[in-house]
């Protein structure tokens, strides 16, 4: 599900049996995924989901979700913390949680520190990830990172037109990516 794939062999977005299952999931969880189809990576997760399960009930679709969200998040906050680790010298350790939905058919929630992991698109699951470990060190260590080599100020993530990225708080320039 991660690896790139051409486009050919995906569902293709007007799909009617596609879209169709998309209104059954977003009648099931009160989601609008075919809002998840203005991204690309949400698009691609969910073109990948349904080519390679079909039209995957509510209660199967929940987990790949679930599954989906926690690889993408351990893994930009193990780079992160990599990362901050070749920085401050220190060595860190913040958690990743996954709870599973207390709903039958229920997406359950990821975490990284306090902050919630949403979204299907790998770009907004590192925004999410990267506030999460950026918080985390503030709140924990007492650590404002990263920082702006010209401003000396907290950087932060937020989505760009290149996907994640660490942005200065001063004058808004991007200073570096945020792994996705």
């Amino acid at each position: 599900m991660d690896r790139p794939r051409p486009d050919v062999s995906l569902a293709h977005p007007d799909d009617p049996v596609f879209l169709a299952w998309l209104q059954v999931l977003s009648h099931a969880f009160d989601h609008d995924f075919e809002e998840d189809l203005g991204s690309p990576g949400g698009r691609a997760f969910l073109r990948a989901t349904f080519t390679d399960n079909g039209g995957v009930p509510a209660r199967l679709f929940a987990p790949l979700v679930d599954e989906h969200r926690r690889v993408h998040a351990e893994r930009v906050v193990t780079a992160l913390l990599a990362r901050a680790s070749r920085d401050t010298g220190r060595t860190f350790d913040v958690p990743v949680h996954h709870e599973w939905s207390d709903e039958p058919d229920g997406i359950g929630r990821v975490s990284v520190g306090h902050e919630p992991v949403e979204g299907l698109d790998p770009v907004d699951i590192a925004v999410a990830a990267a506030e999460g470990v950026q918080c985390h060190l503030a709140d924990r260590e007492r650590l404002v990172w990263p920082l702006c080599p010209a401003h000396r100020t907290g950087l932060h993530a937020t989505r760009t037109p290149d996907g994640a990225a660490w942005v200065c708080s001063v004058t808004h320039h991007v200073v570096a990516p945020v792994p996705s």
